[in-house]
């Protein structure tokens, strides 16, 4: 039990990892506070105190910082203060977790000066790079009127949602209102990719990470969406704000009249699409089959190898079983919404996690214990070739043929391995 408790703890742990990073949260903990500049008086007609820029933070090491981060920075001549708007700030607090686990994760709008922030970030070795708006003078002072207004404290949280409202999703609405809907004209294009292909390649050099979204990710983050859904991703907010033009003097220009990296991570850049790993989990899957088939085709003979292969078998029922668990809680209990109805669980079937107990039957040669041990591994298995076999009806779609080639395998071996198991002892 005790190892159970902590394999459960892990295991949430990696999934709080991707979702307080799978969606651009910016930090673990909350930026120091600054107060917020009063509104500036109109500028006279030959100048303009305000400078809007979109700050684009890169990924970090740290697993919360894979999908990078954006924020609103305001600088003003006239008070002579560059101040931050993040919308990704969070506590780390005793019901982090907890809010985590319904999906009802807290977030805020919090305001910090500019060199606390750069310091920050530099020291994190991410990259940062700066996109000063051309906006008109009255638009810039709606939208830091807007700003100043969200932060205060009675109105600057919000429920954070990692595909649908989190730090780059406020950030590209508070944009979009600025310029009138502009960028949500030209975002109304195609998508580049799908939520679950840009959630993978920006975690494609973190494995664990990687598996554990596409675990826990269900088919409707496979669904095609457009270039305005992508922009939860902090990078492709950075890339489509390239594309819009606003109204100017002379006629339409750049929304972006500047743009500049005040930092340059020594780290390669994201994959600009998710790394093909169907064959390397393919054989992963097919080399624990085999381990399973040859233990448990020794086993009857030596105890030693007996013992084992209910060591094995234990330990990957309460994995696969304890995922499995995990997979209908999300669905049924939580407001994780890309979760719901999710296809892995006719590879992890929930019911396998009693083999926990009955692996250390099998350890031990009871032969009543390894009759019901194969009989939860031939159950598991018919459920995952279940799972396999309705990909071929159009409602079962979910993009998941890599994790089937990774856990049906060794259902297949555990029960070819246990029957033997059984007949030799």
């Amino acid at each position: 039990m005790l190892r159970f408790a902590r394999m459960r703890r892990s295991f949430v742990a990696a999934l709080l990892a991707v979702v307080l990073g799978g969606a651009g949260a910016a930090r673990a903990g909350e930026p120091t506070a600054v107060p917020a500049a009063a509104a500036p008086a109109p500028p006279p007609a030959s100048a303009d105190p305000l400078s809007i820029y979109v700050m684009t933070f890169g990924p970090g090491d740290h697993p919360f910082f894979k999908f990078g981060h954006d924020a609103l920075l305001v600088r003003d001549r006239v008070t002579g203060r560059d101040l931050v708007y993040n919308f990704g700030t969070f506590r780390f607090a005793p019901g982090l977790i907890g809010e985590f686990m319904k999906g009802r994760l807290t977030y805020w709008l919090s305001v910090s000066s500019l060199s606390v922030t750069m310091a920050s970030y530099e020291r994190e070795n991410r990259t940062i790079v700066l996109q000063e708006l051309a906006l008109p003078p009255e638009a810039k002072r709606e939208l830091v009127a807007r700003l100043e207004e969200n932060a205060r404290p009675d109105k600057r949280e919000y429920k954070y949602d990692y595909f649908l409202d989190n730090c780059s999703t406020r950030v590209r609405d508070a944009v979009d209102r600025a310029t009138g809907g502009a960028l949500h004209a030209v975002a109304r294009a195609p998508g580049r990719l799908t939520l679950r292909e840009q959630a993978l390649r920006m975690t494609a050099d973190a494995v664990p990470l990687y598996l554990a979204l596409d675990l826990v990710l269900a088919g409707a983050t496979d669904r095609p969406i457009d270039r305005w859904a992508e922009m939860y991703i902090p990078e492709e907010l950075e890339r489509a704000l390239r594309t819009v033009t606003v109204p100017g003097p002379a006629g339409p220009r750049p929304l972006v009249a500047s743009e500049q990296t005040a930092f340059t991570a020594e780290r390669p850049p994201p994959l600009e699409r998710p790394p093909a790993r169907f064959v390397p989990l393919l054989l992963v899957g097919l080399g624990i089959a085999l381990v399973f088939v040859a233990l448990g085709w020794a086993a009857p003979h030596r105890p030693p190898v007996r013992a084992l292969f209910g060591i094995v078998v234990a330990a990957w029922g309460l994995l696969v079983g304890f995922i499995g668990c995990f997979l209908v809680y999300t669905w049924t209990m939580t407001d994780h919404v890309v979760a719901h109805r999710n296809e892995n669980i006719f590879q992890c079937a929930p019911w396998s996690v009693s083999l926990a107990v009955l692996g250390v039957g099998v350890a031990l040669g009871w032969r009543r214990a390894t009759l019901n041990a194969l009989r939860v591994a031939v159950a598991a298995l018919l459920f995952a070739v279940l799972g396999w076999g309705l990909k071929a009806f159009p409602p079962f779609h979910q993009h998941n043929a890599e994790l089937i080639a990774l856990l049906l395998p060794p259902w297949f071996g555990m029960a070819i391995g246990l029957l033997h198991t059984r007949h030799g002892s």
